[in-house]
């Protein structure tokens, strides 16, 4: 149930979510109130702002902070598995006769394989039927199936019951102790990663960040279409929100003692 009232407070707080109740707001106090007025316009520029390539590319440059791995890291690490994080799935795949990995898990599983073959370590993929609005086979079944099948990569094991990034990082951890695997590379998003391997050095994890798939741009954008809206740009902020709010969340619930895992 918790984790069901998470979900829903998230998505009324994101965009667009949290920017049409800002909306609504402003219209039920009315056009002849200020405030109504006031929030009307807030969420009219929050819209155009959050959906710029210039504004989703400094919030994403907030978050994706951990660099990507060089040679030199890999062949050095000592670490004895590769670590993927579940990323999504697509539901009644008519073409793959069923569900199948989304984009986002794709990117991850492409990445773990290429580093799969650079090291050649093992895969361990963690996710489990997912949250409110999935169910279904676990992400890690999926994405073992994917890994060995598509990308001939082994997969040591899989971590298929949790739902959270946090629960990604105590429930791996525990089959890590059973498997006697100390140090891993960790495989998701560059923008997920700050947040993930916070979890999983909180879980007693030895973790070096693997992070793959990055949003943001280094090259200054100064070009008039920086500035113009698109739908990319407002995907790209909620992510980048997403995990903002994420860290909030985490830190909170650690400061209260009721973050378990």
């Amino acid at each position: 149930m918790e984790q069901e009232v998470v979900w829903v407070v998230k998505d009324l707080i994101l965009p667009p979510g949290g920017i049409l109740l800002l909306a609504l707001f402003g219209l039920i106090l009315g056009r002849k109130n200020r405030v109504g007025t006031s929030l009307t316009t807030l969420s009219l520029v929050a819209l155009y702002l959050f959906s710029t390539p210039y504004i989703a590319n400094q919030l994403m440059a907030e978050i994706e902070t951990l660099p990507a791995l060089e040679p030199k890291d890999i062949s050095r690490s000592g670490a004895q598995a590769i670590v993927v994080l579940g990323g999504g799935r697509r539901h009644d795949a008519a073409e793959f006769e069923g569900d199948t990995v989304s984009g986002l898990l794709l990117e991850r599983l492409r990445y773990a394989a290429y580093l799969s073959r650079l090291s050649g370590l093992p895969v361990i993929p963690s996710g489990g039927s997912g949250g409110v609005y999935s169910s279904g086979l676990p992400e890690a079944y999926l994405a073992k199936r994917v890994l060995e099948e598509e990308f001939n990569v082994p997969v040591a094991a899989t971590e298929e019951n949790s739902r959270t990034t946090w629960e990604n990082a105590f429930l791996t951890a525990a089959l890590l102790r059973r498997l006697d695997i100390g140090r891993v590379f960790l495989v998701t998003h560059a923008m997920h990663m700050p947040r993930s391997i916070a979890a999983f050095r909180a879980a007693g994890v030895d973790t070096i960040a693997a992070p793959t798939a990055f949003f943001h741009r280094n090259d200054p954008l100064d070009l008039p279409s920086d500035w113009l809206p698109n739908p990319k740009s407002i995907q790209s902020s909620y992510y980048a929100l997403h995990e903002l709010l994420g860290d909030v969340w985490y830190s909170l619930r650690q400061r209260w003692g009721i973050l378990v895992g």
